[in-house]
This record gives C-alpha cells, structure tokens and sequence, in this order.
C-alpha cells in the first residue's frame, strides 16, 4: 500500500475514533441533539468557505437533485450523528465503535434481503462473525442473553447504522449524479434545518443543563472539522489511490484505536470481552469487505 494512504488511512482512523471520544466527553456538558446540531453549524459554515463557489455554480444541477440531497443529508449527517450522540451519553466508547463497525456488513446483509445481492459463503461468514462479535460485546460475553443485556445506547447504535444503511442506498442511486464536494454546502444546510427543530424540543421538554466553555467550544470545533472535514477529504483521496475495498477495510481498526486511545487518554477500562469481540467483528468486516472470494476466481 502506498505509503500516502497509510497516512491519509491513519487520519481518518484517528479523526473518527477522536469523534467518539471527544462525543463522549462533550455529552456530558451538552444534550446530544444539541451537540449535534453544533457540529453540523460548523461543518456548514467550513464546507461553505471551502465548496460554496462551486456549489453556486453548479447550483442548477443541485436544484434539480435536491430531494436525493434532502434523503442523504437528513440518513447521513443529520440522524446518524444525533443517534451516535445519543449512545454515545449512556455507552462506552469503545461498545459505540464496535457497533458501529458492524456497518459495512449490514449493508450487505440489506442488500442481499432485499435487492438479491449475492453475497457468497464468504461474506455471509463474515456478517455472521460481525453479528456474532457484536453480540459479544453487548452482551458482556454472553450472547445468548443478548435481549436480557441491551442497553438503551445498543438500541441508538443500531439505529444510527440503520441511518447509515439508508443513507449508502440513497447514495448508491444518486450520489453519482451529484458534484460530490458542491453537493455538501445544501447537504450540510439541509441537516442543520432538520436538526435545529429537534434540539429545541430537547431543550425544551427534556432538562438539560449546559455547561458551554472553552471546552465544549473546542470539542464541538474538532467535531466540525475533524471527523466531518478533515477526514472525509482524506477518505475520498485514500479510495482513489488504493480503491473502496481496501480503503473500507482500514476503519475495522476503528473499535482497536478507539479501545487503546480511551485507555490511554481517558483511563477507561479495557475487558477481554471487548477485545474478543472487537476482533470478530474486525475479522468478520473485513471478509465481507475485502472480496476475497472474487479475488480467488480471478
């Protein structure tokens, strides 16, 4: 691999797994809808300086898109940030990261239920594994006794990958169509306006109390253009130099740097449960991800 995707790779594992645990700490000072609301004023604001010239000028062909932009933006950005805040206010970060590497195979597990996607035996070993390591963690090592040990932040996790599930379909028919770096100055505006709405019902019915510092201003600054930015931009030129397997494949590592960076920067504790279950996970992601079968006929 070259050595320029290693480190666009390494950002982009880092920058995510900074997202959960900075998320993590910043619910704490902030209800998680109205954090989410904050990172996606700053991801707007940044996209616009950055993309807004081009997003004026390719304004006909966006117009003409906007319901297809209003579905990604409101599955992608808008629900699945606010559900992953959510988790993220009762659950480990650690747990959140390992759920939410379970995506890739449940988008594969949809789109062979219900677009007759053939998957092979491969890959349905790897989703099975994926479900299993899942079920590992959440369960504390004891799968079977998975509906007895759920916790309202496994609920929110699945949630926010039903979110992510929708929004790669959504992008599977449209995003193509769309001028991808224009189209996220409507995309971000269009979460802001889905969001702002529902952080004000939070604040309304639900009691809060804000502690807005220097902290929370940084943490919700990192948030917007870190994991938001930063990464994605890194992710796109990653894909072009090595390809969306091996790029997709790289964020199994998601849960393991998750896992050490909150043991060494936040003293959370590590178990053996989680590391057995991370590592299904990571090995069951990475068979559905990887191709192997296809590669082998070749």
């Amino acid at each position: 691999m070259p050595i320029r995707a290693v480190f666009y790779l390494a950002i982009v594992v880092l920058l995510f797994s900074g997202n959960l645990l900075v998320g993590k700490l910043a619910t704490a000072s902030l209800p998680p809808l109205t954090l989410a609301l904050g990172r996606m004023v700053v991801v707007f604001l940044a996209v616009l300086v950055c993309f807004g010239h081009a997003a004026w000028r390719q304004r006909q062909v966006l117009l003409q898109q906007i319901k297809a932009l209003a579905a990604m933006s409101i599955t992608g950005m808008a629900l699945f940030t606010a559900l992953l805040y959510s988790a993220l206010r009762s659950s480990d970060p650690t747990n959140v990261a390992v759920l939410e590497s379970l995506t890739p195979a449940a988008t594969a597990l949809v789109m062979a239920l219900f677009f007759r996607e053939r998957l092979g035996a491969i890959k349905w070993l790897g989703v099975l594994l994926s479900v299993v390591g899942a079920a590992w963690v959440v369960a504390d090592g004891a799968p079977l006794e998975i509906l007895c040990r759920l916790q309202v932040g496994d609920v929110l996790v699945a949630g926010a990958i039903a979110s992510w599930v929708l929004y790669s379909l959504a992008a599977r028919q449209w995003l193509s169509r769309i001028p991808f770096y224009a189209s996220l100055v409507p995309m971000t505006g269009i979460a802001v306006l889905f969001l702002a709405p529902l952080a004000l019902i939070e604040n309304a019915v639900v009691e809060t109390t804000w502690q807005f510092d220097g902290a929370v201003i940084a943490a919700i600054l990192y948030l917007g253009i870190g994991p938001s930015l930063i990464a994605l931009i890194c992710y796109n030129r990653a894909l072009l130099l090595v390809g969306p397997s091996r790029t997709a494949t790289s964020l199994n590592l998601l849960p393991v740097v998750t896992m050490v960076l909150g043991y060494l920067l936040m003293g959370a504790p590590v178990t053996l449960n989680q590391i057995v279950g991370a590592l299904m996970v990571i090995f069951g992601v990475s068979l559905v991800t990887l191709n192997i079968g296809r590669r082998a006929r070749v």
